[in-house]
């Protein structure tokens, strides 16, 4: 939904080895999952008590959570009913692989049909860049494109069961937090095929690390809040998923599919004043705005964000980092400066020692809304330097880099 932050925030870490496909894909392939939760091989009859525990905890943890802070009393009493449906399964044994079968066999290392590629893109709602996406045959969906984190977050249901089961065994669980309204559990997998884009520019990647949504729930009951996953990226147009395209070094869930295939990094170019460009895949071939900023980690640090009326009065200024975020929508601007007077008109200008990255001016360049007002001096950039100007994220320093690029004319 317009306004929302997409901005990912691990909320565990991998709770188990070896999973296979989970809620929403038939309970036969559940139990399998579960077969693989413990990271070793299990014995040849187990309890389905043993077998679950890992994977529903931590998500039971999180929906009492969620669910203590509207009822209290619901929450013991959900907490309650898993106890004794774990404890029923005791009468259920599964049978395990035996320990000559190994479960999953290493991927290979990440190939892309291409070193370069301008995959078209598309801006949803004036502040959502996506492209197509198809894992493993599916159809190609709107994705949002996310600088603000790294890794491809799928929804199941965009998936067959055949095309779940030809992506193998898991490697992993785990789950994230939007700060749109849902928290998400997902399976990471690292061996499927992704197409991005259709046609000229369209490329493809292998053996490509992903994570495959399987339950999702609401953190807020407000007017709004999207009841699960797939509603928070229908509202979005973005429902192929999220495409974290930032290096590894940002936030979760995963590696960007062109950070795992070698490249060198990726730009987003969108044609000023439109809804359309391409992400290009491949060096970065724009004029930087500052060189001395390709090489820097993101988020960039000791920056300037300065707020002016329409006639160059000045609103405020505070020295900021800033995470240049294109999943961020409509930014942030620190309580320090006077934001409760933004109006429309004002111009909001962010530069580096006395040279300016980027400016928007509020409710321009399509924009329908102002930036959120944040405690502390860290920023999130938002989409709106990204409608001004072409951005390069490289994979290849330590944390990534940022290279604002010169708008071609």
């Amino acid at each position: 939904m317009a306004g929302h932050d997409r901005k990912k925030q691990v909320r565990s870490a991998n709770v188990g080895r070896r999973l296979l496909v989970g809620m929403g894909a038939g309970a036969g392939v559940f139990f399998a999952a579960a077969a693989m939760a413990t990271g070793s091989a299990a014995p040849a009859k187990a309890d389905f008590e043993d077998l679950l525990d890992p994977i529903i905890q931590p998500i039971l943890t999180s929906l009492t959570d969620s669910i203590g802070a509207f009822d209290p009393a619901a929450a013991v009493d959900l907490t309650s009913w898993t106890d004794s449906f774990l404890a029923s399964l005791n009468s259920i044994d599964l049978a395990a692989p035996a320990a000559s079968e190994p479960a999953a066999s290493a991927a290979a290392s990440t190939t892309i049909s291409s070193e370069t590629g301008d995959i078209p893109l598309t801006v949803q709602e004036g502040t959502e860049p996506t492209v197509d996406v198809s894992v493993d045959g599916s159809t190609p969906a709107a994705t949002l494109v996310d600088t603000g984190s790294s890794g491809l977050l799928v929804p199941i249901n965009n998936l067959s069961l055949t095309q779940l089961i030809d992506l193998g065994f898991p490697t992993g669980i785990n789950s994230t937090s939007f700060s749109g309204g849902v928290d998400v559990f997902y399976l990471e997998y690292n061996d499927a095929t992704v197409d991005y884009g259709d046609g000229a520019g369209a490329l493809s990647t292998t053996n490509t690390p992903i994570d495959v949504e399987f339950f999702s729930f609401p953190t807020s009951l407000s007017a709004g809040s999207p009841l699960d996953f797939q509603q928070f990226l229908t509202d979005d147009d973005s429902p192929g998923g999220i495409l974290g395209i930032g290096d590894s070094g940002e936030t979760g869930p995963g590696t960007s599919p062109f950070e795992a295939a070698g490249v060198s990094g990726v730009t987003v170019d969108v044609t000023p004043n439109t809804d359309t460009g391409e992400l290009v895949v491949g060096p970065n071939a724009g004029t930087p705005i500052e060189p001395a900023l390709d090489g820097g980690a993101t988020p960039l640090s000791n920056l300037t964000e300065t707020v002016t009326t329409s006639t160059g009065t000045l609103v405020g200024t505070a020295t900021v980092s800033d995470d240049v975020d294109s999943g961020g929508v409509f930014g942030n601007i620190p309580s320090s400066i006077d934001s409760s007077t933004l109006a429309n008109g004002d111009v909001v200008t962010v530069s580096d020692d006395g040279t300016t990255l980027y400016s928007y001016t509020v409710e321009d360049n399509g924009l329908d809304d102002a930036p959120t007002v944040v405690s502390g001096t860290s920023i999130d950039s938002g989409f709106a330097p990204f409608s001004n100007e072409p951005i390069f994220i490289s994979y290849g320093g330590t944390d990534g880099a940022i290279t604002f690029d010169k708008p071609l004319s």
